[in-house]
């Protein structure tokens, strides 16, 4: 079991070009973020040419926590509770639920790209703002929120 993780990982790849707001008036603007680890963690996701070791339950919970710890941080100086769109890192719909729960989203405004694509890792979250992007108007509030093995979290508010 500790080596099922790396079954169900996929790829993808993704990048992003940032530049001014002033010179670049058509884009997206980054309104604030906020990152977090908790690098204790950085055992139970471990790779190398001997294998892939995951302690899936302890990943998952520790995840959820600093997740929910930084978020609870961010909420003094963003309101990130009534977001147009919540894209998520996703693995499965296991993660994507706890995470929706944890973080009291409203499930509705979390689109999911894994059912397709299955786990692509970090790459989820652009893959899946690109799809979801022809839902999106002008203005609507978008949130990234991503969360790695390691442990790190890392989110950020994007004006559409």
């Amino acid at each position: 079991m500790s080596e099922f993780a790396s079954l169900t990982l996929g790829s993808g790849a993704a990048a992003a070009v940032l530049g001014r707001t002033d010179e670049h008036p058509a884009g997206h603007p980054i309104l604030g973020g906020v990152t977090r680890a908790a690098t204790q963690f950085h055992e139970l996701c471990v790779g190398s040419v001997d294998g892939m070791f995951t302690d899936a339950k302890a990943l998952l919970k520790g995840g959820l926590d600093l997740v929910v710890s930084a978020w609870k941080e961010a909420s003094t100086e963003w309101d990130w509770s009534k977001m147009d769109l919540y894209v998520t890192h996703q693995v499965s719909s296991v993660h994507t639920n706890a995470i929706v729960k944890a973080a009291k989203l409203d499930r509705d405004r979390v689109p999911t790209t894994f059912p397709l694509y299955g786990n692509v890792g970090p790459a989820s979250i652009p893959i899946t703002l690109d799809e979801a992007q022809g839902t999106l108007k002008k203005g609507d509030r978008v949130l990234l929120m991503g969360v790695g093995s390691g442990l790190n979290t890392a989110m950020m508010e994007l004006a559409w």
